[in-house]
């Protein structure tokens, strides 16, 4: 059809979002050595417009909220060189240990999540 494959997203955000957590507070890699996983538990997509095989994206990633045992993360992919905004998108993710059971997220997440809070807007591209 000539246009983007709507399940390439999902990798897309993935990327965005590890490295957010990369760039401010701990890679995944350091993050699931410290026995916490973050399976994705709900994902929102939204197509505003098509994008091409050769079209440049911009995928930003902004934390917008966690609670004792998850986070949620918002995108906002852009095409480049006129910025269109082409797709929105969320994911909520659940905290857990290897065994799969609720675990706290550990605190240099919890005040990455604070600091960017505070920042108010897109914190990865």
């Amino acid at each position: 059809m000539g246009v983007g494959y709507h399940g390439a997203y999902l990798p897309w955000l993935e990327v965005a979002r590890t490295r957010w957590l990369q760039e401010h507070a701990v890679s995944y890699r350091e993050l699931e050595a410290g026995g916490v996983h973050l399976p994705v538990i709900e994902v929102r997509c939204r197509y505003l417009r098509p994008v091409r095989y050769d079209d440049h994206l911009i995928v930003e990633a902004a934390a917008h909220g966690y609670r004792r045992s998850g986070i949620a993360f918002e995108y906002r992919i852009l095409r480049e060189p006129d910025g269109a905004l082409v797709a929105t998108a969320a994911t909520r993710h659940a905290a857990v240990g290897p065994d799969g059971r609720a675990r706290r997220l550990p605190q240099a997440v919890r005040n990455a999540l604070r600091e960017s809070a505070a920042e108010d807007g897109p914190v990865s591209r």
